[in-house]
């Protein structure tokens, strides 16, 4: 009989909803607030719900309240970071797996003498709508421009020697160096090694002689600047 499924390994980008507060009211009203900035990126998005935060102890009716909330927000839930192991068994029991904490992974040191090097992708056509193009070891560049709804991934750096539309993530794997170049910025949505910064309309240049945009890391925030 052939076989009916495989299993491969995969990269996949996921977010993570930071809870700071129990204040279930409040957190969906600033849902609702940030849902309107970027309505397609939050669409169907599955996310890992981070409680290490909070100051007390989580109940699980608390955590019951708020994946029904999110849910109703079209947000996703797909699984949980809790503070300690008290809650574990009965998340896991509630249907969710419970995420050990992620670390920041330096940018890789490249050697001559390694046979281990970066493999830079480079795209020479335009990326359409619905596409998403990842380089999982080195920088991604697209000769062309990107469109609306579509996405790139890349563990290093991405250039665009076009237009930067929908959403770009660099630093995939914790590269906080990690760096997005484009020639013209109207993204929806960009990240740097888990930071978001999510635009509601695309950035105006400086001045008449735009010869493209920089976006990086500083101290934890996401820096926008012409180069």
């Amino acid at each position: 009989m052939p076989a009916t499924f495989q299993i491969k390994g995969s990269l996949f980008t996921l977010s993570v909803l930071q809870i700071l507060s129990t204040d279930l009211d409040e957190i969906e009203k600033q849902i609702t607030t940030k849902i309107k900035q970027a309505p397609q990126f939050f669409n169907n998005t599955p996310m890992v719900i981070e409680l290490t935060a909070l100051p007390q102890t989580v109940k699980l009716e608390f955590i019951q309240s708020l994946t029904d909330m999110l849910k109703k927000h079209t947000l996703l839930p797909v699984g949980f970071r809790l503070p300690d192991n008290t809650l574990n068994e009965a998340l896991q029991a509630y249907g969710f797996p419970v995420f050990k904490e992620g670390k920041n992974v330096p940018a890789p040191i490249v050697s001559a003498n390694k046979s281990h090097v970066l493999q830079h992708k480079i795209v020479e056509t335009r990326i359409r709508s619905g596409q998403q193009v990842i380089s999982q070891n080195g920088d991604l560049i697209v000769l062309s421009s990107v469109s609306p709804g579509a996405e790139l991934l890349a563990s290093g750096n991405i250039h665009v020697y076009g237009t930067l539309r929908g959403r770009a993530i660099a630093g995939l794997e914790g590269n906080t160096n990690a760096r997005i170049f484009c020639h013209k910025l109207e993204a929806d949505l960009v990240s740097i090694a888990g930071q978001y910064k999510i635009f509601e309309e695309p950035v105006a240049p400086l001045n008449n002689n735009n010869n493209g945009y920089q976006i990086q890391l500083k101290d934890g925030t996401i820096m926008v600047s012409q180069i």
